[in-house]
């Protein structure tokens, strides 16, 4: 079977959920003896390093059936691609390969006029998709966060919309989903990591009868590394993941200052260790939050809490990182779809404390396979970091509650399981005519949106 991928970013370039899975679902797909390619959409500025003057569509350098993807005139409003021109690269490529399943992996920066022009350049494929977070829900970033008061949002409706985006009247909002829902439909299946995250696209009006829940799997660690062993002091806990203003990192910052004030910190103190990259997707306001927090701490006449910034790091290091820390904490402050950082710890054995929400709280099972608190409830943490700290029992208590997580051929396996095998090997597709082909996938295909939409700004 040929399986082609299509991602936003690569992991290779920048570290990131949707990515990782899309290159381990490739590498599984090889494993299983399918003929497997890459499409990654990078963004506009890494066109310099990555791409070629003139050309949407670059081979990945040194390796082979993968693509760089540099769709022209994005725009994130309607997660669109502007340009006529690109699209045709594009279904120039998908129809070379005659794919028999094309498994997109985002819409972001790649255009859901992607999803047109692979069925119009392969239309006896398959197409799916696979929704890592809610941006066609919602266009705060799809975190459903009220730009207003950073509220936790439970459904998006336009005068909801309307309240976040004041200058984006709610007609606006219902034409941007009826488009989004009609482009989506071309596609065969939907996948979701969660339950959280199905139902709510299908109360946003995707079809049930194509939705799926495939948990994300991953590429596991080699047998030498040892999962039982701990830090003599069991004080050690880790933030993996974004250094973005809905991952948390404030309310652990928040919990041990907290603690700290009430002279409730264990003997042996605490460590927390930071591992959190691209800092420049944050917001100033929040930096300049996490920044001061992590000064007042370090001005305590108090060395029982220690903080250390280690930043980004790589799939590589991830094994030596987790290593050095006992417990994990992902204190996610939005509907966290999945939560990646959860296979990861218990990957290495690593007891997981939670916020109790969305795709977070359908995996942790408190005081069974870890921990969970209350969503921004840095109060809570702060209890559980008293209680935990040191605690050798609940430690090993939850180390032995972690069941083998998905591997990244389970994932793999269960999508065959839906795309089923190919009747038939198709026959390669003709060379396609350029005239013809401009004259089928030309700019008349692919509207002009202002004439739709009006003129909007980036959100």
């Amino acid at each position: 079977m040929r399986i082609l991928f299509v991602s936003y970013m690569h992991p290779s370039v920048t570290p990131g959920g949707a990515q990782q899975v899309a290159d381990e679902m490739r590498q599984a797909a090889i494993a299983r003896g399918h003929e497997a390619f890459m499409v990654a959409a990078l963004e506009a500025d890494q066109e310099g390093a990555f791409g070629k003057p003139g050309a949407p569509i670059v081979p990945m350098p040194g390796e082979k059936n993968q693509y760089f993807y540099f769709p022209q005139h994005y725009n994130f409003v309607h997660k669109s691609v502007g340009e006529w021109r690109s699209l045709k690269f594009f279904h120039n490529l998908v129809a070379s390969i005659a794919p028999d399943v094309i498994h997109f992996h985002h819409y972001h920066r790649i255009g859901v006029e992607s999803i047109r022009a692979a069925r119009m350049a392969a239309p006896d494929a398959r197409i799916c998709m696979t929704f890592h977070e809610m941006m066609a829900i919602c266009l705060a970033g799809g975190q459903m966060v009220k730009t207003t008061n950073r509220d936790l949002c439970r459904k998006a409706t336009p005068i909801d919309c309307h309240g976040c985006f004041e200058h984006l009247r709610p007609e606006f909002f219902t034409l941007r989903e009826a488009r989004l829902q009609a482009i989506l439909d071309e596609c065969d299946f939907f996948f979701f990591p969660s339950e959280f995250i199905s139902r709510r696209y299908q109360d946003w009006g995707l079809d049930p009868a194509k939705c799926h829940v495939v948990p994300n799997g991953q590429v596991h660690p080699e047998p030498r590394v040892e999962r039982s062993r701990h830090s003599r002091g069991v004080n050690r806990f880790g933030f993996f993941g974004q250094f973005i203003d809905n991952k948390g990192i404030d309310v652990i910052l928040d919990a041990v200052l907290l603690l700290a004030r009430e002279e409730r910190l264990p003997e042996g103190g605490v460590e927390i260790m930071i591992n959190g990259g691209n800092r420049h997707y944050a917001t100033k306001d929040y930096l300049a939050r996490v920044d001061a927090l992590i000064a007042e701490i370090r001005a305590l006449d108090d060395d029982r809490v220690r903080i250390h910034e280690l930043g980004r790091y790589s799939r590589d290091e991830l094994a030596e990182r987790m290593m050095m820390v006992d417990w994990v904490i992902a204190p996610s402050t939005w509907w966290e779809v999945f939560g990646l950082v959860v296979s990861e710890a218990w990957m290495f054995g690593r007891p997981a404390i939670v916020s109790d929400i969305a795709g977070l709280g359908e995996r942790v099972k408190h005081e069974v396979n870890g921990f969970t608190f209350p969503a921004r409830n840095s109060a809570a943490l702060a209890d559980l970091i008293a209680e935990l700290a040191g605690n050798e029992l609940e430690w090993r208590r939850a180390h032995e509650g972690i069941k083998p997580d998905w591997s990244e051929l389970d994932m793999f396996d269960a999508h065959m399981q839906v795309w089923g095998e190919p009747e038939g090997k198709p026959a390669p597709p003709p060379k396609p005519d350029a005239k013809a082909l401009a004259a089928e996938i030309g700019p008349e295909k692919f509207p002009n949106l202002e004439a739709l939409f009006g003129s909007v700004d980036e959100a």
